[in-house]
């Protein structure tokens, strides 16, 4: 699932980066569970691809438990700063 938020800043990210469609989405691996969000031009062959919305996210196969009933999420951070979260 993909907030409204999070599938307009992927949607500005996407125009922006042309020839770049496909979103992966990584766990960052600190303290904090973080999501990493970079646009990619394609597959690898141990990707899982799911189309949400329009949106083309991929994530590695060992990846995937992690998104697995979770919600993509944009918001602040208690900085203001914005970025990607799983709820």
């Amino acid at each position: 699932m993909v907030t409204e938020a999070a599938n307009e800043e992927l949607q500005k990210r996407l125009k922006q980066l042309v020839g770049k469609p496909f979103i992966r989405l990584q766990m960052r691996k600190s303290c904090f569970l973080k999501v990493k969000v970079t646009l990619e031009g394609s597959i690898h062959t141990k990707d899982t691809e799911i189309i949400k919305d329009g949106l083309h996210i991929i994530i590695d196969e060992a990846e995937c438990h992690y998104f697995n009933n979770k919600t993509l999420d944009f918001i602040p951070d208690q900085t203001g700063f914005k970025e990607f979260e799983i709820i």
